[in-house]
């Protein structure tokens, strides 16, 4: 098999036409992006944001409070949901909250009991299709979620120190949740107060 020919150096080319590839001096591929990053997946509606507001955040347990995502797909011919993002602050003063973290948890094998809906859950299409996922701000699961990833780190009461600069994670799709495995947001050293957190994920979902 002859091997690929790519032109190296810069090449102007007319619409219609079939150029060659480009490579550079040392032979890598030269690509360039058209759009930006998650244009692709957000044009085919298979982005989503889930978004909860004023909600307290607590410690690690079965009854979970905060923002909460749950893949309840079927474990075949369901979807894997695969985490891209986090954001979030503290709005109220809580000089007990140390920190906090995202946390996992697995063998949920149906959907999680005392449901609250999180505040919104969305396609980043505006007016796409909903997701396969549950979005809640309180639920209680079977098997208590343990952390996973650091987000933020609490140190002062925000009424002494002024705005909380908050957390925003990039997971680059390092983190899958399959099906009947949850994520949510916790809280560390004490529960946020009452109306103490605002949070959001945003993920993918692909096909198992």
């Amino acid at each position: 098999m002859p091997p690929i020919q790519t032109l190296v150096g810069p090449a102007v080319a007319s619409d219609g036409t079939n150029p060659i590839a480009r490579s550079g001096r040392a032979g890598e591929s030269i690509v360039q992006e058209l759009h930006g990053r998650y244009f692709e997946q957000a044009f085919r509606k298979n982005l989503f944001i889930a978004y909860a507001a004023a909600q307290a955040t607590s410690l690690v347990g079965t009854g979970m409070v905060g923002l909460q995502i749950y893949n309840g797909s079927p474990v075949a011919g369901g979807v894997n949901l695969v985490l891209l993002k986090a954001a979030g602050f503290c709005a109220v003063t809580t000089p007990v909250a140390t920190g906090l973290v995202l946390a996992s948890g697995s063998g949920q094998l149906s959907a999680p009991t005392g449901q609250t809906a999180a505040t919104r859950t969305g396609n980043t299409f505006i007016g796409g299709q909903g997701s396969s996922a549950l979005a809640t701000v309180a639920a209680t699961f079977t098997n208590a979620p343990t952390a996973l990833w650091p987000m933020m780190h609490n140190t002062i009461a925000i009424a002494t120190a002024g705005e909380d600069p908050g957390y925003q994670v990039d997971f680059e799709g390092s983190i899958i949740v399959p099906p009947q495995s949850y994520i949510c947001v916790a809280s560390l050293g004490a529960a946020l107060v009452a109306s103490g957190g605002f949070h959001s994920f945003m993920w993918e979902e692909v096909p198992v």
